[in-house]
């Protein structure tokens, strides 16, 4: 992306971008991200639209404070189960 700058009033420096089409669809999540890294929002606020959007949230995630030398204990067994911390506390509550 080309970006030139060009003097506005009152001596401040603006960015002339030139702008790419949002493609109309990603083949991939890593595509999207890797458009998304290197474009901002903000310059293709005129190819948005207000939605209606609903959320219904069922789940909720409580977090407690456990002591550390408990927490480095639980940390060694996921590791060594190669599953993440919440999901060991998780299967071991159940």
């Amino acid at each position: 992306m080309q970006v030139i700058w060009k003097k506005e009033k009152e001596g401040c420096m603006v960015a002339n971008k030139n702008i790419k089409n949002i493609p109309d669809s990603f083949a991939s999540m890593e595509q999207a991200g890797a458009f998304w890294d290197v474009h901002s929002l903000a310059d293709y606020e005129k190819h948005t639209k207000p939605v209606a959007v609903t959320f219904d949230i069922t789940k909720r995630t409580r977090y407690i404070s456990i002591p550390e030398p408990i927490y480095k204990k639980i940390s060694r067994q996921a590791k060594n189960k190669r599953v993440s911390v919440r999901n060991l506390v998780c299967s071991l509550v159940k």
